[in-house]
């Protein structure tokens, strides 16, 4: 169940490479967390946010970027993702990011942010969903 967010300049992406992108790092995300891909259960409970932002509102140190960096950030309940499956994660987020934004010269092109919820910290609709609930949902297997 995780959540993605992803913050990009304004107008950086047209609408066919915005439903690329968010769709490929939802299915990144699916595959970190070792979640049947074409499962619909699984698919339905990666919710996934694209928030542009007017390029005069995004900085680095002090500079006002012509092409800011993007900013990928990835939610999961903690225990979703290992070490290893985090490293994946990362590297899977920087081919996408490459291939559909395109590297920058001499800088990052994006950062991805992740972070882990504390068991009993994921909740929605009134009720605490814990890891292994959420993982039944998404028919993950254990390893």
């Amino acid at each position: 169940m995780p959540l993605v967010t992803v913050i990009a300049p304004n107008r950086s992406l047209d609408s066919s490479a915005q439903r690329a992108l968010m769709s490929r790092v939802s299915n990144a995300v699916l595959k970190a967390e070792r979640a049947p891909i074409e499962d619909e259960g699984a698919q339905s409970l990666v919710w996934a946010y694209y928030h542009e932002m007017n390029e005069n509102a995004i900085y680095v140190g002090s500079e006002n970027l012509d092409k800011p960096p993007f900013r990928v950030s990835i939610t999961t309940p903690e225990g979703a993702l290992t070490a290893e499956t985090r490293q994946e994660l990362v590297a899977d987020i920087g081919e996408i990011v490459d291939d559909i934004v395109g590297p920058y010269e001499d800088r990052l092109n994006h950062w991805v942010m992740l972070t882990e919820l504390d068991e009993g910290s994921w909740a929605g609709g009134g009720q605490i969903f814990p890891l292994a609930g959420i993982q039944e949902a998404m028919n993950i297997k254990a390893a």
